[in-house]
């Protein structure tokens, strides 16, 4: 993005008074509050649908999060004189949300509670809304996910086995497959026994709806409030789905601390009530080595002559880590 791109803000009736690039785009002080200009490449279609939600949101008291700003002609998008395309949206002045941090991770989760709450109650009231948005094109079928990862880990193991000279990335990788393999098939078993596909429906009917990218790169901690942002892949799914987005990735920063993990569902569970088959689903969705299949399927899908140093330590922790990991997983399957 460069200099010239800040002309299209003649098409906003806000002005400008400082500019600095931050995430990916330019952070705008202006006399409406902070706002993040920043290029587009998707159609309008998609950004109409994230903002139907967000203002949907705003409507059920859940008021920081990052809508976004029409022109002075009323549209989203923005076309400079190179014809490229903006989008500006409402912004915090703040930083993310920090998963090494307690008091963070437990604000985070209870911050992650009320927008299921409030994404419920938007659902229930806003009917005209929901039959607009085609969420179901976007609904994530778990069953064959894991279905679909295993097989792909089975195609790897193959092509490994086969391989006579293999890199040290390879050799660890083989001599641990099997491990997370098992583990893998294990995982896809539970899930069809769990009837997974009938919870999905009953999602479907009631129109539960999820974050769907619930990280710590989209919480951010202001002076004044915790905001939830980038809502561009809200979708029809369970919602403790986001839960063990969120759990995953902190657990993996914190070696699988297990009392940390129990902190994180009673400070969800305060806040909105987890179901025994949530609960379940949680543990099915723990016990599935994603980490493992993220590792294998980059390399699987790059440049296999040269395989990055930092590879192989990522590999070496999901391994040494695994034994808490799997611990962690017997304490509430």
């Amino acid at each position: 993005m460069n200099e010239k791109s800040l002309s299209v803000l003649e098409q906003y009736d806000f002005d400008v008074y400082k500019t600095s690039r931050d995430r990916g785009g330019i952070i705008l002080n202006t006399n409406q509050g902070l706002k993040l200009l920043y290029e587009c490449n998707k159609a309008e279609a998609h950004y109409e649908h994230e903002d139907k939600i967000t203002q949907a949101l705003l409507q059920t008291g859940f008021m920081n999060v990052d809508t976004y700003c029409r022109n002075k002609e009323g549209k989203l998008i923005a076309i400079s004189d190179e014809n490229r395309k903006y989008i500006v949206k409402d912004w915090f002045d703040g930083r993310e949300c920090d998963i090494m941090n307690l008091s963070d991770a437990c604000a985070a989760v209870r911050t992650l509670a009320q927008l299921h709450i409030n994404l419920n109650i938007m659902s229930s009231t806003n009917e005209e809304m929901m039959s607009s948005l085609e969420f179901v094109n976007n609904v994530t079928d778990y069953g064959f996910q894991f279905f679909k990862k295993t097989k792909e880990l089975k195609m790897v193991n193959n092509y490994l086995r086969n391989k006579k000279k293999r890199t040290e990335f390879e050799r660890i990788a083989r001599d641990n497959f099997q491990m997370f393999y098992e583990e893998a098939l294990k995982a896809t078993k539970l899930i069809e026994n769990l009837n997974y596909s009938e919870r999905l429906e009953n999602a479907k009917k009631t129109s539960e709806l999820c974050h769907g990218n619930y990280c710590y790169h989209n919480v951010l901690f202001s002076s004044r409030c915790i905001a939830v942002t980038n809502f561009d892949k809200c979708k029809i799914n369970s919602q403790i789905s986001d839960l063990y987005q969120f759990m995953r990735k902190l657990l993996e920063k914190n070696n699988w601390d297990i009392k940390l993990a129990y902190k994180m569902i009673e400070e969800y569970d305060t806040i909105k009530h987890i179901s025994d088959i949530d609960l379940q689903l949680l543990a099915v969705l723990f016990a599935y080595p994603e980490k493992f299949w993220k590792i294998i399927n980059y390399y699987f899908n790059s440049n296999k002559s040269w395989i990055p140093r930092k590879s192989i330590e990522k590999l070496e922790m999901v391994i040494s880590q695994n034994p808490l990991r799997e611990k962690f997983i017997d304490t509430i399957a």
